[in-house]
Formats: structure tokens, C-alpha cells, sequence
């Protein structure tokens, strides 16, 4: 495990070589490409490249050949649903092998080039089109669709409509947070990354639902105190904030006394804050690969700052990869807003909660 980490981190401090190298040569091997998409295709083939490697380098680390095959997958339906050969990653897997053999070590090649080729062996397995991220077995998943068919259909006075209904039915507001907000904007997502819907709609439902959940929150039964202080950030680099606003909120509404700082929070300001106040738990959202690195960096930071604040992490990638939260350093994990109250409860000391307030 030492060993693999250490091929990870070897892969990291080659990295702009990594990248350049394999854009030169893929180029080389695909002079077509400049006319096809220009100076501008070519920049964007080497900021992806770069992040070919990024994630290479984690799933070393973590000793998961899965975190590079779910990013190969993800990367085989963007490309497959925009109409862009998905030969081309196909051949850019390749040129990476060949590149990390004459670059790195040769330990850290070997075990490297085993995550592509797995990759490589299963890649006409990965589906061009994911299934949906509402479930259709949950028992809010017919709000959930009612919820996203109104945000597509830019009414939201019907997606109010429809949240204010299951309020009325006696449906939580943690309830209507994890089984329609979380599903919706996660089937959101998807589909941007399949291609049915443009950026401007992933963020317009972004913005409508973070707009209902406040006034969702604002009628939240009254809470008691637990006299313990929980931050919420989202790792440096890491732009989408709602679900750690879903957990500070959920916190809040437990009697926690919090502090949400919002997406991309800087590492110093997290542990200068951490130096100046009593943090019982800090609450730290990644949800990508990509985040990993400045994610341990943060940890580390906190510990080095000398107090005794525990870190709880959560975010999709910790959702698909369990067990990763313990290799990032962190004290503890929660998948979702309610397991967080949960979690964050132990982590402080405190009685858990047979449930938390609805």
C-alpha cells in the first residue's frame, strides 16, 4: 500500500512532463486534430490529459483501479454523447502508457500502466448513457421527478408547488433536502454530462432549487442547542457548495451553532479559522478526484494547526468509494446531510440522536 502511494505521489511530481509529453505526441500521431479543432482544441486536449494523470495519480494512491474506470467511463460518455470519437481517448490512453514507461520509474510504470489496461480492457463495457440518479425504488421518487420535469420546464413556481406539497404531507424538510433536492441535482448532472441539457440549465435548476431550499428552511421546527461548533466548506477548487449547505443547514437545525463558508474555501483561511475558534467538527466537501490532493493538504494543515477538531468529509466521490475517507486522513464520513448530524455527533462526543429533527 506504502509502495503505491508513493507511485501516486512519484506520477504527481512528473506531471507537467507527464501531460506535455503525451500531448506532443498524441498530436504527432493525430496531426488531423489541429485542423479540426485548433489552438483552442489543442489547449483543451492538454488541460484533459492533465487531468488523465490527475486521476491516475489518486487511484494509485488509493489502491482502487475503479477511481480511474469510473473517470475513463464518465470521460467515454461525454465525448460519446457530443458526437467526438471515443477512439481518440482510446488512443490517449495508449500514448500515456508509453509516455509513463520511458518517464517514471519503472515500479511506478508497471503498477501505473496496470490501472490504464484495466481501463483499456473494459472500456466498450462502460454505457454511453448512465442510468438516471433518481431511483426509481425510493419512496420520494416520484416527487423527485415531478421536482426536476419543472425545473426543465423553467416553471418555478410549479417546482414550489410541488416542494410546498410535500411539506403540507408532513414530509421533513431533511426528507425533501436527501430525496428530492440531493437526487434531482445529481440527475441534473448527468444530464449535462449526456448532453440534454446545456450549462445554462444546469445552472438555472442549481439556482432555483439553493432559492427553495431557504424557503423550505425558514419553516423548519424550532431547535435545542447542543453548544458545539461545526464548519462547513468545500475543499479549495471544489465549486459546488449545495451539498454542504444541505449539511450545515441539517446541523443547524439540530441545535449545532455553524458557520458555512461556501465553495472553494482557501486552505489557510480553513485553519486560520481552526486556530482562532473552538471547531468541535469541521465539515469539508470534495466531490472529485481532481480535489483529492489539496484535500490532504487541508487535513494535514488542520492537524499541524494543534487543536483537537475532528474532520468529517463527505461528496459523491466518498459516496463511490468507500473506505477513501480514511485514506485522505479524515476522522470520519457521512454520505448525506442526516448521517452527517449523526456522524458529527460522535466525532464531538455527543449522545447520538435516535433521529434527527425533521
Amino acid at each position: 500500500m506504502r509502495k503505491l502511494e508513493q507511485f501516486g505521489a512519484e506520477l504527481s511530481e512528473r506531471h507537467a512532463v507527464l501531460v506535455e509529453k503525451t500531448a506532443s505526441e498524441f498530436y504527432r500521431r493525430h496531426p488531423e486534430l489541429n485542423t479540426r479543432y485548433g489552438a483552442a482544441g489543442r489547449q483543451r486536449c492538454q488541460e484533459d490529459i492533465a487531468y488523465h494523470f490527475g486521476t491516475l495519480a489518486e487511484s494509485l494512491r488509493a489502491n482502487d483501479p475503479n477511481i480511474l474506470l469510473k473517470y475513463v467511463a464518465w470521460g467515454k460518455s461525454l465525448l460519446a454523447n457530443r458526437k467526438v470519437k471515443t477512439d481518440d481517448l482510446v488512443d490517449c490512453l495508449l500514448v500515456m502508457q508509453e509516455v509513463i514507461a520511458r518517464i517514471v520509474s519503472e515500479p511506478a510504470a508497471e503498477a501505473a500502466n496496470e490501472h490504464i489496461q484495466l481501463a483499456l480492457d473494459t472500456f466498450d463495457s462502460f454505457a454511453e448513457v448512465p442510468p438516471s440518479c433518481i431511483d426509481p425504488g425510493t419512496s420520494m421518487a416520484n416527487i423527485a421527478n415531478s421536482y426536476l420535469e419543472s425545473l426543465l420546464s423553467s416553471d418555478p413556481e410549479q417546482a414550489r408547488k410541488v416542494i410546498r406539497s410535500a411539506w403540507l404531507s408532513g414530509i421533513g424538510f431533511t426528507e425533501i433536502y436527501q430525496y428530492v433536492f440531493q437526487p434531482s441535482q445529481r440527475e441534473v448532472g448527468r444530464m449535462w454530462q449526456v448532453n440534454q441539457i446545456t450549462v445554462a440549465q444546469e445552472h438555472y435548476c442549481t439556482a432555483t432549487t439553493e432559492k427553495l431550499m431557504s424557503e423550505v428552511y425558514a419553516q423548519r421546527p424550532p431547535s435545542g442547542s447542543v453548544s458545539k461548533f461545526f464548519v462547513g466548506a468545500c475543499v479549495a477548487g471544489e465549486q459546488h457548495a449545495m451539498g454542504i449547505r444541505m449539511v450545515t443547514e441539517t446541523m443547524e437545525a439540530n441545535g449545532w451553532r455553524v458557520y458555512l463558508t461556501g465553495a472553494n474555501t482557501p486552505t489557510a483561511s480553513i485553519v486560520d479559522m481552526v486556530r482562532r475558534l473552538q471547531v468541535h467538527v469541521l465539515g469539508i466537501s470534495c466531490s472529485t478526484v481532481l480535489h483529492l490532493a489539496a484535500l490532504r493538504e487541508l487535513i494535514a494543515a488542520v492537524r499541524a494547526a494543534g487543536r483537537s477538531t475532528q474532520v468529517m468529509v463527505g461528496g459523491r466521490i466518498f459516496c463511490e468509494f468507500p473506505g477513501l475517507w480514511k485514506r485522505v486522513g479524515a476522522d470520519g464520513f457521512a454520505e448525506d446531510a442526516s448521517s452527517a448530524v449523526r456522524v458529527a455527533a460522535k466525532l464531538a462526543g455527543l449522545r447520538t440522536r435516535a433521529s434527527v429533527t425533521a
